[in-house]
């Protein structure tokens, strides 16, 4: 029983966690469009681009549970909430780099803003790219 009450709290929390960084990355860093009313708006390009980010988060959350390192569930859960949150943040950093100096003629906040499903894609893939990296480092 007590399996099955662990596997659910790690459900609802990794899902949680996943929602709230989205939440807050659209909220600190994205301020050309709002998730919320992009998503009303039928905008496809931002519920890829967000949905991939929070696929990213769960790829952490994974990972930290399958870790050999994790001795203890507090340990685990700072450590899922720090890696989710530390490699959310390089993900970031690396879609402006993208933005700005591999695709300076695309604005790519701009351009999920619009609607540009390319755009939510590339721009979803490059925090599933640096989950799946930081995800190889956990599991290590």
């Amino acid at each position: 029983m007590n399996t099955v009450v662990d596997t659910a709290l790690w459900l609802l929390g990794g899902a949680l966690l996943s929602v709230i960084i989205a939440r807050t990355y659209d909220f600190v860093f994205f301020r050309k469009f709002d998730l919320q009313e992009a998503i009303l708006d039928g905008n496809l390009s931002a519920s890829i681009f967000f949905g991939l980010m929070a696929l990213g988060v769960s790829l952490i959350v994974f990972a930290v549970l399958m870790s050999p390192s994790a001795s203890n569930v507090i340990e685990d859960v700072v450590l899922t909430i720090l890696w989710s949150f530390g490699t959310t943040f390089i993900a970031t950093i690396v879609f402006y780099i993208c933005d700005r100096i591999l695709l300076p003629k695309v604005k790519l906040e701009e351009e999920i803003k619009r609607g540009n499903v390319a755009a939510g894609v590339f721009s979803g893939l490059i925090y599933l790219l640096v989950s799946i990296i930081a995800v190889s480092i956990i599991l290590t």
